[in-house]
């Protein structure tokens, strides 16, 4: 399974170099592999404060630095044997950390649903369309953070009910260390422990001995890694508990709630069902996880609902420049995980429901893939700059001296991404099949603005030439070769190796043991 994931996404992936919040992570990797250290070059964000000897540092948490390390590592090597080239293979060397951990993801949610009992064809169904139905394809090409916090977040969530299930010293030792790694990809995640503690304590609440040991071994699991946190925190500011998330976003926690639920779930430009369309399935699987797997259920609900509602006080809960909601990335698997109740043995169903749920799940294949496919054909900021150049010219440009951030420049506030959230008119899934279509035609931007989505609604022709004859296919093959054919060379061997992918596939056509 890791290996047929990884085929997919390195066949599949990206020729963009790191970007917005990428570059700070990828240059702290560079630093601590040439020169020990974690300082930069770019002050990302903008408002980013200057640190430890006037210098500029990351303020993505350690995990996500120390990710792209191997890459990082594999690109001097490459600056070495080839001196004459700029950054050779930096496209993917970047990537090299999220292509591994993306593949990872599927195999991890495919052994936390074997570990809750879900039979071979149920886990293999909700596997497949996590891995190529949802937004966890299009982040395993990107150098952000968001692939990380999915691997975390899966081991997180099944240590928290092994640890519940068998409640022994080396569970606890377990969770804690997960706990660990998940505030480590992202400090925000701290906001999952006092959910993570309530249900064990609901869990254990007859013995409070063991609630006890719970938190005492649990703690001692945790230890290194706030440790590395307050070496890591120190080493940038100065400080064992300055992290430099809140320097940078003081003032932005003040969205009303229900408006960025409402933009994460239902909005036309970032709903979370649209990117990931299996989830619209998994709704139909929701009442059979509360009533059969209920202890599940509350973990999830525990641990996933308190971020959610977190970031949905956040201005920016959009999370843009991205694909989709992007600080919904993480709960993914968690919010696909109902779908497995709806196969396998101990979900029966009628002929006619059988069919339909086949007609369903192939549906949520089809969409969710389909999906992805637009949102790996280009980086997801060749649309939005599409968009704000074509706001500009029909609905004016706005003024941005109220941002948050001024008199800094503010690339993601309101002003400028309202019409990528809540404008159909502008909606990045159909403005990606829009360049598709056109950028395989070859069309300049006139005969592709003549059927632009805002077509619609006003008959003015937009001039978006400079946004529009920027767009490239962002698929490393559709790039000048740096490698000659290497790279083909090497995925022809890894789908040589991809025959471990058989069992798999006879598990999706597998019979349930009572003839479903």
């Amino acid at each position: 399974m890791f290996v047929g994931f990884l085929c997919l996404y390195l066949f599949t992936a990206s020729r963009s170099v790191p970007f917005g919040d990428a570059t700070p992570m990828w240059e702290a990797a560079e630093g601590l592999v040439r020169h020990f250290s974690f300082a930069i070059e770019t002050r990302w964000p903008v408002n980013a404060p200057a640190g430890r000897g006037g210098h500029y540092y990351p303020v993505a948490a350690l995990l996500a630095c120390l990710v792209h390390v191997p890459g990082a590592l594999l690109q001097m090597l490459l600056n070495q044997i080839l001196p004459g080239r700029v950054n050779p293979g930096l496209v993917f060397t970047s990537q090299l950390g999220p292509l591994v951990l993306g593949a990872l993801a599927p195999v991890l949610f495919f052994r936390l649903l074997k570990q809750l009992g879900y039979d071979l064809r149920q886990a293999a169904v909700s596997t497949l369309l996590l891995g190529a139905g949802t937004s966890v394809w299009v982040y395993a090409h990107r150098p952000y953070s968001e692939i990380l916090q999915v691997v975390c977040f899966i081991i997180f969530l099944g240590a928290l009910l092994r640890a519940a299930e068998t409640p022994t010293q080396r569970s606890f030792l377990r969770l804690g260390f997960a706990a660990a790694l998940l505030v480590n990809s992202k400090n925000v995640y701290a906001a999952c422990l006092p959910g993570a503690g309530l249900y064990l304590f609901l869990r254990f609440r007859p013995d409070r001995q063991l609630i006890i040991r719970a938190l005492l071994w649990s703690g001692v699991g945790f230890l290194p890694g706030v440790v590395a946190l307050a070496a890591y925190n120190y080493v940038r500011w100065g400080s064992i508990m300055a992290s430099g998330y809140g320097a940078v976003t003081t003032g932005f926690w003040r969205e009303n709630i229900l408006v960025g639920l409402w933009g994460q779930f239902l909005s036309p430009g970032k709903s979370v069902f649209l990117y990931s369309p299996p989830l619209i399935l998994a709704l139909f699987g929701i009442r059979r996880l509360v009533m059969r797997r209920p202890n599940v259920a509350l973990a999830i609900a525990l641990t996933v609902g308190p971020v959610i509602l977190l970031y949905a006080r956040y201005v920016f809960w959009s999370g843009d420049w991205a694909w989709g909601p992007r600080y919904l990335v993480f709960a993914l698997p968690a919010l696909l995980l109902p779908v497995a109740e709806l196969f396998g043995a101990d979900a029966s169903h009628p002929g006619r429901s059988r069919r339909s749920l086949s007609i369903a799940l192939g549906a949520a294949c089809l969409t969710g893939g389909a999906v992805q496919v637009l949102g790996n054909a280009y980086h997801w900021s060749d649309f939005t700059n599409v968009s704000i150049e074509a706001q500009h010219a029909w609905l004016g440009r706005p003024n941005v001296a109220g941002t948050p951030l001024a008199p800094d420049p503010c690339f993601s506030c309101f002003e400028h991404l309202y019409p990528i959230q809540w404008l159909p008119t502008m909606q990045p899934i159909a403005g990606h099949w829009w360049l598709l279509r056109h950028q395989i035609a070859g069309d300049p931007w006139r005969v592709a603005e003549a059927d632009a989505p805002w077509k619609r609604y006003t008959s003015l022709t937009l001039d978006i030439h400079k946004s529009y004859d920027a767009v490239e296919f962002d698929w490393w093959l559709s790039g000048p070769a740096q490698f000659g054919w290497l790279p083909v060379l090497l995925i022809a061997f890894l789908l040589a190796l991809a025959i471990p992918v058989r069992p798999w596939i006879a598990a999706l056509r597998s019979e349930s043991p009572h003839g479903h």
